[in-house]
């Protein structure tokens, strides 16, 4: 008969895996105290959370494909990020330092091995790539109003520019 600590960490990890579609499963038996504290505080930075559980409750909370992440210790933290790529980020730099170890994870549906975990902390993040989209889009507009402006400019040399300072 399970106990009933168990069916309430289940319910609570089932709760977090369904609410968010990405996590990362990695083993934090290497990190102190003072070091997990810290692993927390950026990751909620970041808009994630980490759960520290049993193997065997996350193997009944994780969707079938994503159980063969789940071997070897007998516990292991649980990220859920609604931004995954800032919490691969966080997640990478400390297995770097060989803090953690990942065991894989769950994007979309998609499983991902340690190798996956560490392209997406590769990848530039959120902020990043708005900007990059907004360079692109901004790109052609700036070169027509260039083009413009020297046309102008061939047509009318006298002729001062609006926003060129007074003498």
């Amino acid at each position: 008969m399970p106990s009933m600590i168990n069916d309430l960490l289940l319910k609570e990890v089932k709760a977090m895996v369904e609410a968010s579609p990405s996590f990362i499963v990695l083993d934090p038996s290497k990190l102190k105290a003072s070091e997990q504290l810290k692993l927390r505080r950026d990751l909620l930075g970041a808009g994630a959370k980490m759960k520290v559980t049993k193997v065997n409750l996350l193997r009944i909370a994780v969707p079938a494909g994503a159980g063969t992440m789940l071997d070897g210790k007998s516990t292991v933290a649980l990220v859920a990020a609604s931004d995954m790529i800032a919490a691969a980020k966080i997640v990478a730099d400390l297995e770097k330092a060989q803090k953690v170890s990942l065991k894989g994870g769950l994007m979309d549906g998609q499983v991902l091995d340690p190798a996956g975990i560490k392209k997406l902390a590769s990848m530039p993040g959120k902020q990043a790539l708005r900007g990059m989209l907004v360079n692109v889009l901004a790109a052609p507009i700036v070169g027509f109003v260039r083009v413009i402006a020297e046309i102008e400019k061939k047509k009318n040399p006298s002729a001062v520019p609006a926003d060129a300072p007074a003498a």
